[in-house]
């Protein structure tokens, strides 16, 4: 079986770094429970301790960090903040921030469904969204007997959107709910 629990891609942007980490250990619990809570996930609601760690035990969480260093820039050149010569030892010191996620609930064979797709209103309209899909379709791609892919969403944009970046298509269509699959991946 493919081990999809350590899998990791970076991204830089002039102003921040990004991490997308299947690695269950980085998963910030408060920040996917104050996820549920939202609008944005109708269809969740906050779990307690017990069930939330079950639930992502079960899950291939794909999460998306902000990486900033542990040790802040110097504020002026006369009260340096941080030695002047680099140590590789304080450089390797990090702290992510999860900002969003998606879970894949799979039988690691034949079939996926996709859940739980979420970015921070803050760090919308950085296209954190497209490369999320972009890792996901990459773990779904990892299944050479894959048979389906399915989804869920209500809104049509998000629909647009995953027919593109995923290869999705409508299979059936109810009371504001359109459920997507795919039945190819390669």
């Amino acid at each position: 079986m493919i081990d999809l629990n350590n899998k990791q891609w970076h991204r830089d942007s002039s102003h921040s770094k990004f991490l997308i980490s299947t690695q269950k250990a980085l998963l910030d619990h408060s920040f996917i429970n104050t996820a549920f809570a939202t609008k944005e996930m109708f269809w969740a609601k906050p779990l307690n301790s017990e069930d939330l760690s079950l639930m992502l035990d079960n899950s291939v969480t794909a999460a998306i960090y902000e990486i900033t260093p542990s040790i802040h820039p110097a504020t002026s050149i006369d009260e340096p903040s941080t030695p002047r010569e680099g140590s590789p030892a304080l450089e390797a010191q990090q702290m992510y921030k999860q900002i969003g996620m998606a879970r894949l609930m799979t039988d690691h064979v034949t079939f996926a469904y996709l859940s739980d797709v979420y970015i921070a209103p803050e760090h919308r309209g950085l296209g954190l969204a497209k490369w999320l899909i972009g890792c996901i379709k990459e773990l779904v791609g990892m299944h050479p007997a894959l048979r389906r892919l399915m989804l869920f969403t209500g809104e049509e944009k998000l629909q647009a959107f995953y027919e593109r970046e995923l290869g999705v298509y409508v299979m059936a269509e109810r009371e504001s709910t359109i459920v997507m699959s795919s039945n190819h991946f390669s």
